[in-house]
């Protein structure tokens, strides 16, 4: 009799996702042709942060992120810095940043990727929910020893592939309400202007 009930119950629920995907599929593409409005929108207050983040929730992990990126830069005034640079994402009052963003996801975690030791620069991870950001900036020796603590693994190839490269680009995971995330909330949370030297 359970067994029928549970087949009941996802034959109902199979039901709902087919109702309102196209309507899902819809919302996306919507949110996609006007996701370049939204920064403008956002920064000049017509919009507030929260429905930022609400809005652009709904894009893929491929979208949001640059997304969340270019609305960062925009709204804290920094200047993009060109690849061949191999300083981080931008600039702000003389120091470089990399910037790693992470929505909401299945292990609730902050997944960062393309960690790149090699790079003179120091970080800005942001862990994105429904409507807010937290912010945490880190300097290049305190991201080093967060790799240490959090067991940084190699992004890419086997460890026979990477044996012998000197750049390996390396992930992450930060487990929300974890001790460890106590500890970066602790220790490199930062709120309102996080560039102000007296917040530093």
């Amino acid at each position: 009799m359970s067994n029928i009930m549970n087949r009941i119950e996802v034959k109902k629920t199979i039901r709902v996702i087919l109702d309102s995907i196209d309507k899902s599929r819809k919302l996306k593409e919507s949110v996609e042709s006007v996701k370049d409005e939204l920064i403008d929108l956002t920064c000049e207050q017509e919009i507030s942060e929260q429905d930022f983040y609400k809005i652009s929730s709904v894009l893929s992990t491929q979208s949001r992120s640059p997304l969340w990126e270019n609305y960062f830069i925009k709204k804290h005034g920094c200047e993009r810095v060109k690849t061949n640079e191999n300083r981080g994402d931008f600039k702000k009052n003389g120091r470089y940043y990399e910037y790693k963003s992470s929505g909401d996801n299945q292990n609730n975690s902050v997944n960062m990727l393309q960690i790149r030791p090699w790079q003179d620069c120091d970080y800005i991870i942001q862990s994105i929910s429904d409507d807010r950001a937290t912010t945490f900036v880190l300097a290049h020796a305190e991201m080093m020893l967060e790799m240490k603590r959090l067991k940084a693994s190699s992004a890419h190839g086997t460890k026979e592939v990477i044996a012998d490269n000197k750049k390996i680009e390396y992930r992450m995971t930060l487990k929300r309400g974890s001790a460890d995330w106590d500890r970066w909330i602790s220790n490199y949370c930062k709120e309102g202007d996080i560039f102000n030297p007296e917040t530093e």
